[in-house]
């Protein structure tokens, strides 16, 4: 029996413990593309590969600040989580609710390893380290939300949550997941207009930090079903819609040009692959307005925003705070 509790326990901790290959595509010593845990045939010019030990790091909840009201912030999938764990990315999303919430207003940031790590079990840890909270308040940027809704099949977790945002959360999926896990074989064998547009952009995607190419970009393929959100929590969707035009520069302007452009060029993917009649258009360079308007009866839009835009603008933000009743009247 002790034999089997150990062996239990050592499956347990192996979850996050085990590496995960990372491999380094380079050019000339600079890297051009990235995959963690899936060793690719190459469909660019790369003249090395460098292999590192990547270890996942176990979850916390860092206490961004204390307060009445406790708000637990969950953020995304994070290409540069493999360089750092708290990288800019959840750095932003961490300094922009501290500036835009009212003091009273307690923050706490859920970080977990969001690459390689099965969800659930990062969402059994999310409801270990906020046991001791009566209720909270869950803003849930992107893959963060699917998170929350593996956390929210716990009866007494989800009925502590007083408010939900799922901001850019992909609930049925993304087509761009099926891009990222095309076999690159076919990139390789192919040589059409599209293939040829498929392979540019992914490489200019990942070199720009808007993916890398790991294993829980299965959680975002189109058509994915994940647990249903129990009808008394009280939820609404922040969906970004990423478009260039005269009206909507003030606001791209307002976007980290990194970010921008390395989800401009999703976008373009999608753009030029999808008949002009499909639901995949519309989108915030990651994430469909189709899916991240599902599972709610209140949707606010976002026009100009791209997926990044909902986890650290500003304008974004005071509207969360509206949402939960911190500022105004709420909704």
């Amino acid at each position: 029996m002790k034999r089997f509790i150990l062996i239990l326990f050592l499956l347990a901790v192996s979850t996050v413990v085990l590496s995960i290959p990372l491999y380094s595509y380079k050019m000339s010593g600079v890297v051009v593309f990235r995959s963690l845990g899936i060793k690719i045939k190459p469909f660019f010019e790369y003249d090395e590969v460098e292999v590192k030990d990547y270890f996942p790091f176990e979850p916390e909840l860092i206490t961004v600040r204390e307060g009445r009201k406790k708000l637990i912030l969950i953020h995304g999938i994070a290409p540069k989580e493999v360089d750092e764990k708290l990288g800019f990315y959840k750095k932003s999303m961490i300094d922009s609710f501290k500036e835009v919430m009212p003091d009273d207003v307690g923050i706490y940031f859920f970080l977990y390893p969001s690459l390689s790590v099965d969800l659930q079990y990062s969402s059994k840890k999310l409801i270990e380290l906020t046991d001791s909270f009566k209720e909270i308040y869950v803003y849930a940027h992107s893959m963060g939300g699917i998170l929350l809704r593996f956390a929210l099949q716990d009866k007494e977790f989800s009925r502590k949550v007083k408010k939900v945002i799922f901001a850019g959360t992909s609930h049925v999926g993304s087509p761009l997941a099926q891009l990222i896990f095309l076999k690159t074989s076919i990139l390789n064998f192919f040589t059409t207009p599209k293939v040829e547009l498929i392979k540019r952009a992914l490489l200019l995607a990942n070199f720009f930090n808007g993916y890398i190419l790991a294993p829980n970009y299965k959680y975002l393929i189109f058509g994915k079903k994940f647990p249903p959100i129990p009808d008394y929590v009280k939820r609404v969707n922040f969906v970004g819609r990423l478009e260039v035009s005269v009206e909507t520069i003030d606001d791209i302007l307002k976007s980290n040009p990194i970010y921008f452009t390395g989800l401009y060029f999703l976008k373009y993917i999608v753009d030029n692959i999808y008949p002009e009649n499909s639901i995949f258009l519309e989108n915030d360079g990651m994430v469909p307005v189709f899916s991240a308007t599902q599972d709610s009866d209140i949707n606010f839009i976002f026009y100009g925003a791209n997926h990044a835009d909902l986890a650290m603008r500003r304008d974004i933000i005071e509207k969360a705070a509206e949402f939960f009743g911190f500022i105004g009247e709420g909704v």
